[in-house]
């Protein structure tokens, strides 16, 4: 929105004279080629979820939703019912096309046709739907009824502010962070923090394009994701601003890129000006090929199978919970790759190994004088506000 002045130069929105009301979703069939969205029906769905929802170790999903966990298999089938009912939410089953079973729900909801913007909410993925083809088509199939066939102008997405889950699926769709409403809500006898994002119809044919990207065939050999969809839509970005990407493989650094990476380490040890010994740089390349360590190293090759970036990561265990976290100790990328897309795979890179390990976090720090880096991790990540303090013990 660009904006125009009234009559005393005051500024104002830009008129729409020809918007109209949209319509309100339907109950319809949203199909597509991994799984279809069908209306919730308590006949046709129920036992379906009851039996993807059984294989939960334990109520832990339910945690961040202002429903469940369901003490009964009863309880459940009457929230299924009463759910059905509703017409704002308005509930869709995600049916998977392999097999016909129904593995989760989602809903469209706080529907405002006058103004065209609704929200995607009531997120319950079952263990069997996360992480998977089904879950990324079907948040695009209820995006693309919204915009290209109702012809809505905002997209929303709302979670509680902890749920670092629900934030990180946020911004890897394509949703942009607005910010934190405080004490928004009330839920389950505890206060809540909403985090607010949103897609607008101006920004969705490059969130579109990215999504088709994602979901060819070509992005999915044997279901398994080639290029991120935060990477499609960098990329996209880039061909629109005019700034190249450059293509990248991200994969896990091994003993023959010993050389390349020594060179890179010593370019980020001097981006720091600090030194360390050989016998340091020994040990961290042999800790971050050991299988019995918890640190890793990830590096970015260009087509000629250059390295042009790395990252170093550590998981740990925490006292907040009960899976590992990962610290993104070092990030570095040759200076004539930056601002080209490499520190954005790595993290991405990063983020994709965290998941694969079941990691519920990922974080690192970078120094408050480094503003081009930290241009790029404010779109990536979120920035808590901690401040680090730090005792040398030798």
């Amino acid at each position: 929105m660009t904006g125009s002045v009234n009559e005393y130069l005051q500024p104002i929105g830009d008129a729409m004279p020809d918007w109209q009301a949209r319509p309100l979703p339907q109950r319809v069939v949203l199909e597509g080629k991994y799984c279809r969205l069908e209306p919730l029906n308590p006949q046709a769905h129920t036992k379906s979820l009851l039996k993807a929802w059984g294989k939960a170790q334990d109520g832990r999903d339910w945690t961040y939703l202002g429903i469940g966990p369901f003490a009964s298999e009863a309880q459940f089938a009457a929230h299924i019912v009463t759910t059905a009912a509703s017409n704002d939410p308005l509930h869709y089953t995600i049916v998977d096309n392999a097999t016909g079973h129904a593995l989760g729900t989602v809903a469209l909801m706080r529907i405002d046709p006058t103004n065209g913007v609704m929200e995607v909410g009531f997120v319950t993925f079952s263990p069997e739907l996360k992480r998977t083809v089904q879950a990324t088509e079907a948040h695009y199939l209820l995006m693309k009824y919204a915009f290209d066939e109702l012809g809505y102008r905002r997209y929303e997405w709302k979670c509680d502010s902890l749920n670092a889950p629900s934030r990180s699926a946020a911004l890897r769709l394509g949703f942009r962070f607005e910010g934190i409403f405080r004490q928004l809500l009330m839920y389950k006898g505890r206060t809540r923090d909403t985090a607010w994002f949103s897609i607008i119809d101006g920004e969705w044919p490059q969130v579109k394009q990215a999504f088709v990207a994602w979901l060819a065939d070509s992005n999915l050999p044997a279901g398994k994701q080639q290029r991120t969809l935060s990477c499609l839509r960098e990329a996209l970005a880039a061909q629109t601003s005019g700034n190249p990407r450059t293509a990248v493989e991200v994969r896990p650094l091994t003993e023959s890129d010993y050389s390349a990476w020594h060179e890179l380490w010593q370019g980020y040890l001097t981006f720091y000006d600090t030194k360390l010994s050989n016998e340091i740089t020994s040990l961290t390349w042999q800790r971050m090929l050991s299988p019995s360590e918890s640190m890793y190293a990830l590096g970015a090759f260009d087509e000629g199978r250059n390295l042009l970036g790395i990252a170093h990561m550590i998981y740990h265990r925490g006292t907040w919970s009960a899976s590992d976290h990962c610290y993104l100790e070092d990030l570095f990328t040759v200076a004539t790759s930056r601002g080209k897309g490499v520190g954005r795979a790595l993290i991405e890179g990063v983020y994709q190994h965290a998941r694969s390990k079941g990691t519920d976090r990922v974080y690192w720090h970078t120094h408050d004088t480094n503003a081009t880096a930290q241009t790029l991790y404010d779109k990536v990540a979120d920035k808590p506000g901690f401040i680090q303090y730090r005792k040398a013990l030798l």
